[in-house]
C-alpha cells in the first residue's frame, strides 16, 4: 500500500517502509484537490455482501479541459441472497447518466455514497446479471488529471488512479470493499502520444479516431477493486523481461535517464522473494510506473505498481545511496504476493498486507546490504516505534478508527517487526514454510489474521495463540528495567528483570525468550531465559566477574530497556559487543554522560574506526549530543570518512558546536567543494542551524548554484528557514511565484514557516497555497501554517479537513497541525517518527534529503501522534542517529 515506506533509510522514501511508511513513507503526503461537502470514514469491519462481483468491463475517455472522466462500466455478477431487490454500487461525485440491468433500461436512485440499481423482481441466490452504467463526473480522489499549468508549464500530461482505501468509487460505480475479488478489463482511449498501463496483459492498442488510441487491458485473475488501475500519459518507457514475464518500466518523459539507477534490483528481487517464498511471482507482468504528485509514496496496484517520481535517482545521486530506493520498490513489490495474491478481507486486518511487505523489505535489505544493515535498520525502527506514544496503548488488529491508516506505525513498523520475532522464535525452515503454506492455501482469496495462525498452525505444529494474542491482537510491548550484581562466593550473576509497563486496556505482561549473553576474561556465554513475570530473578554462572553483560542480545525483541551500567562497562560494550544494534546502544548511552573524558575517547575512537557505518554514525550523534572542544575534536575525523552518509552526518553534528566561529568556514568550504552532494547540502543546513554571522550571503550564493535535482539550491532555501533571519522573507517569497519548479517553492513554503511570523502578508500567501494546483506546494503550506502558529490559518485548514477529499492518511496530518496552532506550548514536545523512517543511505542522496527531511522536521516538533503513514516515507526523526546509507 502507500509504502511510504519502509523504515530504513533517513534519504530513502520508503516511504517502507514504512514504506505506504514509507515511508511513508512514508514519499510524501499530499493533498488532494477540491472541497467535497462531507467526510467519509473508512470501514473497520468487512461488509456483508449482497452479490459476488466476478467481472467489472471499464471503458474510460477523458475530457483534459474540464478534467473529467467519461466512463461505462458492465459488471457481470451472481447474487448471494433471496429476496434482493436492487443491487448497490458505490460512487461518490459521478453523474450517472444511465443504467441497464440483463439488457434492458433499469430505474435507478442515488444518493451521496450509493448507486442502486432496481431488479425488476426480487431475485433468488445464485441469479446472474449484466449491470452497464454509464456516468462521468470530475473525481476529487481515486483519479487524477496531472497537466500542464501556470505554474509549469512543462509538466508532462498525465492520469492516474489510487484506489486505496476506498476510493474507487469517485471514478467507478462500483463494490467497493476489499472482501470481494473480480477479474477486470481495462479499456482507455488516450491521446496517439500517451501509453496506459493497468492490471494484467495489453490485449491490443487500436486506432481511435483523429489523434487517439484505444487500449485494452485484461485482468484475467480476481483481485480486490482498491487494486484496479490506470495510469496514463506521456512516459519514457524501458522493457525487458524476467523468467519469460514482461518486467517494464516508465517515467515521465524526459526522465528515462533515472530508471537504470533506480530500478536496476528489480529482477534479482524477483528472484528473491519467489524463491524465498517458494511462490512463483503469481501475475501476467510487473510494471512500475513513477507517476508526478503520487499522494503516496508507492501503491501495490495488481502486476502493476505505481510509485512517486520523489523515489526516481538521478544518476549523477545514484552513488551517493547504498541502497538507492530499494526500500520502496521491495515493499510495493512484496505486496504482490502479500495483499494482491492474499488480500486482507477488512481493513482491521491490513497488517497482513503492510507488516509482511514492510517485513519482505527488510528481508530484502538482510539479502542483499548483509546482516548488519537489517539490524541496524530493525534498531532504529524499535526506536522510532517506541517515539508514537499513541500507539503504545492500540493493538495491531483493531476496528477502533476511522481512518485504515490511522495507526499506520502499527500496521507497517510494528507489524513488521513483530513478524522478524516470529521468525526468530519458529526458525527460518519452519516460517518460511508457513509463508508459503499460507499463500499457497489462500491465493486468490480474503484473509483475516486466524488464516495466518492457522496456516502456521498446519505447518510448523507449534501453537501460536500466545504469540498473536500478545503481539497481534494485544497492545504495547514489554519495557523492562534489568539490574545485574555479581555474586563472586557462588560464581554467579544475579539478574533481576522488572515489566514496568503499564498493564492495562489491551496492555499486558510479555512472555517472550530472551537472549542473556555474558562475558568474562574466559569468553562469552548465552543463556536463553524466558520473561514471563512481573518482577523475577534469573541466575547464571560465571567464573569471574563479567566484563559485559548483554539483555537481548542483538536486540531481537521489540522493548525498551533501562539497564544501568557505568561508563567503563558501556565503553567496553562499544568497543568489544559483537552485534551492531549492542554497539549501538552503548555510543547512544555514551552520549547522555557528561564530562567523561574516557567516554569522549572511546565514542571518537568508534567514530572513526567501528567497521559497520551505522555504530560510526551513532558515535558521531552521541558526539554531536555532548558537546565541547574535545568532542569537537573528536567529530572532526568523521569528514574524512568513505562513506558519504557518514560525513553528513559529521557535518550535521559540527553544526551544533556554535562556540566555534572557525567552523563557519570549514563548513561554507564543505558546502562548495565535497564531492558528495548529500553532505555539501548538510554543511548549508548546519550553517543555517548555526545562525553563522554572514551564512545569509553564503546561502544566497548557493540558491544561485546550478546541481543534479536542484538539491544545493534547494537546501539554501531550507537553510534561509533555518537561519531564521527574516530578511531572508523577500528572496523566499520570490521563489513562491508560478512558474518556478514545484520542489523549489515547496522548500521556500518551509522556510516561510519559520520566519517573518508576524508579517500578515506571508501568512496570506502561504494560505493562499493552499488551493494551489499541485499537491505538493498545499502539502508544504499546510506544515508551514502549523509551524507558523497563526490563529487565521485555523478556519482555512478547518475547511480542507472536513473536505474529506483528501488521500487516506491525511486527515490526521491536518488536525495535527490545526492542533500545533492552537496549542503552541506543545509544538517542541518530543519528536514524531516515521516509519518508515528514513536513516539509510538507501536513498537518492540529497534530493530525498531535502524532499525528505524537510517532511521529517517538521513532523519532529509536532506532537507524536501525527499520521503514520509518513513513517513509510521516511526513516528517522531529526534528534536521532540520522544517518543510514
Amino acid at each position: 500500500m502507500p509504502d511510504e515506506t519502509n523504515h530504513r533509510s533517513f534519504l530513502n522514501l520508503r516511504l517502507n517502509t514504512r514504506a505506504r511508511l514509507a515511508v511513508a513513507l512514508f514519499l510524501l503526503l499530499v493533498l488532494a484537490a477540491p472541497i467535497a461537502p462531507r467526510a467519509r470514514a473508512d470501514e473497520p469491519f468487512a461488509r456483508s455482501r449482497d452479490y459476488d462481483l466476478q467481472n467489472a468491463r471499464i471503458e474510460l475517455r477523458f475530457d483534459l479541459d474540464q478534467r473529467q472522466v467519461i466512463g461505462q462500466v458492465t459488471h457481470t455478477l451472481t447474487t448471494l441472497k433471496d429476496g434482493l431487490r436492487e443491487l448497490d454500487f458505490d460512487s461518490v461525485g459521478l453523474t450517472i447518466l444511465s443504467a441497464r440491468l440483463d439488457g434492458q433500461d433499469a430505474h435507478f436512485s442515488t444518493d451521496d455514497a450509493k448507486l442502486r440499481v432496481d431488479l425488476a423482481r426480487a431475485g433468488k441466490a445464485g441469479e446472474k446479471h449484466e449491470v452497464v452504467i454509464r456516468y462521468q463526473g470530475s473525481p476529487k480522489k481515486g483519479l487524477y488529471f496531472i497537466l500542464p499549468s501556470k505554474s509549469d508549464s512543462t509538466q508532462p500530461k498525465e492520469i492516474w488512479t489510487q484506489g486505496e482505501a476506498e476510493d474507487t468509487r469517485y471514478y467507478i460505480p462500483i463494490y467497493d470493499y476489499p472482501n470481494d475479488r473480480t477479474t477486470t478489463q481495462m479499456i482507455v482511449t488516450v491521446p496517439r502520444d500517451w501509453v496506459t498501463v493497468s492490471n494484467g496483459k495489453l490485449e491490443s492498442v487500436v486506432d481511435a479516431g483523429p489523434g487517439m488510441k484505444t487500449w485494452s487491458w485484461r485482468q484475467s485473475q480476481p483481485i480486490s477493486t482498491y487494486l484496479i488501475s490506470l495510469v496514463a500519459g506521456q512516459f519514457d518507457e524501458s522493457k525487458k523481461t524476467w523468467r519469460n514475464i514482461p518486467v517494464e518500466y516508465r517515467v515521465p518523459r524526459g526522465e528515462g535517464d533515472r530508471i537504470q539507477p533506480t530500478f536496476v534490483r528489480t529482477p534479482d528481487m524477483l528472484s528473491f522473494f519467489s524463491d524465498r517464498l517458494g511462490v512463483a511471482y503469481p501475475w501476467d507482468k510487473y510494471d512500475q510506473t513513477a507517476v508526478d504528485q503520487f499522494t503516496v509514496g508507492g501503491m501495490e496496484n495488481v502486476s502493476a505498481t505505481t510509485l512517486t517520481t520523489r523515489s526516481l535517482l538521478h544518476p549523477e545521486l545514484a552513488r551517493e545511496s547504498l541502497e538507492g530506493a530499494d526500500g520502496l520498490i521491495s515493499h510495493e513489490m512484496s505486496h504482490q504476493w502479500f495483499g494482491d495474491l492474499v488480500t486482507c478481507k477488512d481493513w482491521a486486518d491490513l497488517w497482513l498486507n503492510e507488516g509482511f511487505a514492510t517485513f519482505m523489505a527488510a528481508l530484502w535489505e538482510e539479502h542483499q546490504y548483509g546482516a548488519d544493515n537489517a539490524a541496524y535498520a530493525r534498531w532504529r525502527s524499535q526506536a522510532a516505534w517506541f517515539r508514537q506514544r499513541r500507539l503504545f496503548d492500540v493493538p495491531i488488529v483493531t476496528h477502533d478508527f476511522r481512518d485504515s491508516l490511522q495507526y499506520a506505525g502499527n500496521i507497517y513498523g510494528k507489524a513488521g517487526l513483530v513478524l522478524e520475532m516470529l521468525r526468530e522464535e519458529l526458525g527460518d525452515d519452519a516460517f518460511f514454510r508457513a509463508l508459503q503454506h499460507y499463500l499457497e492455501v489462500n491465493r486468490l482469496q480474503n484473509v483475516v489474521t486466524a488464516d495466518l495462525i492457522k496456516a502456521i498452525e498446519e505447518t510448523a505444529h507449534v501453537d501460536v495463540d500466545r504469540f498473536f494474542d500478545q503481539w497481534i491482537y494485544g497492545a504495547g510491548a514489554p519495557r523492562f528495567a534489568v539490574n545485574a550484581s555479581y555474586d563472586a562466593a557462588a560464581n554467579q550473576v544475579h539478574m533481576q528483570v522488572k515489566q514496568t509497563q503499564d498493564v492495562r486496556g489491551h496492555v499486558g505482561l510479555f512472555a517472550t525468550p530472551v537472549d542473556v549473553a555474558i562475558t568474562t576474561n574466559a569468553g562469552t556465554k548465552s543463556f536463553p531465559i524466558t520473561v514471563t513475570k512481573a518482577d523475577e530473578t534469573f541466575s547464571f554462572p560465571a567464573d569471574s566477574e563479567p566484563l559485559l553483560i548483554l539483555f537481548d542480545k542483538a536486540d531481537k525483541i521489540l522493548k525498551s530497556v533501562e539497564f544501568h551500567k557505568s561508563a567503563a562497562e558501556w565503553i567496553y560494550q562499544l568497543q568489544h559487543a559483537e552485534d551492531v544494534p549492542d554497539r549501538a546502544d552503548a555510543a547512544q548511552a555514551l552520549g547522555d554522560i557528561k564530562g567523561n573524558q574516557a567516554a569522549i575517547a572511546a565514542l571518537g575512537e568508534a567514530a572513526a574506526h567501528d567497521h559497520f557505518w551505522g555504530v560510526r554514525v551513532q558515535a558521531l550523534t552521541a558526539l554531536g549530543k555532548l558537546g565541547g572542544a574535545q568532542t569537537e575534536n573528536a567529530v572532526l575525523p568523521g569528514l574524512a570518512d568513505p562513506e558519504p552518509w557518514v560525513r553528513e552526518v559529521a557535518v550535521e553534528q559540527l553544526g551544533k558546536f556554535t562556540d566555534d566561529p572557525a567552523l563557519a568556514a570549514r563548513l561554507t568550504e564543505i558546502s562548495a567543494k565535497d564531492s558528495a552532494y548529500r553532505v555539501r547540502v548538510a554543511a548549508l543546513l548546519a550553517l543555517g542551524q548555526r545562525k553563522a554571522e554572514g551564512a545569509l550571503g553564503t546561502l544566497e550564493g548557493a540558491a544561485k548554484t546550478n546541481s543534479p535535482d536542484d538539491v544545493i539550491r534547494r537546501a539554501a532555501l531550507r537553510a534561509m528557514g533555518e537561519l531564521g533571519n527574516d530578511q531572508a522573507a523577500p528572496q523566499l517569497l520570490e521563489w513562491l511565484e508560478p512558474g518556478k519548479p514545484v520542489r523549489l517553492r515547496a522548500a521556500a513554503i518551509g522556510s516561510l514557516g519559520k520566519i517573518a511570523k508576524k508579517d500578515e502578508s506571508v501568512e496570506s500567501r502561504l494560505i493562499a497555497m493552499l488551493s494551489d494546483s499541485d499537491f505538493d506546494i498545499r502539502f508544504a503550506a499546510i506544515f508551514a501554517l502549523g509551524e507558523r502558529g497563526d490563529q487565521t490559518a485555523i478556519e482555512p485548514l478547518e475547511n480542507l479537513r472536513k473536505s474529506g477529499d483528501i488521500p487516506s492518511g491525511e486527515g490526521p496530518v491536518i488536525e495535527q497541525q490545526i492542533a500545533r496552532i492552537k496549542n503552541p506550548e506543545r509544538q517542541d514536545r518530543g519528536t514524531q517518527a516515521a516509519e518508515n523512517p528514513a536513516n539509510s543511505p538507501a536513498t537518492n542522496g540529497a534530493e530525498r534529503q531535502d524532499a525528505g527531511r524537510q517532511l521529517v522536521e517538521r513532523l519532529d516538533k509536532i506532537d507524536q501522534n501525527l499520521a503514520e503513514i509518513n513513517e513509510r516515507l521516511k526513516k528517522i526523526e531529526q534528534q536521532q542517529p540520522k544517518a543510514t546509507p
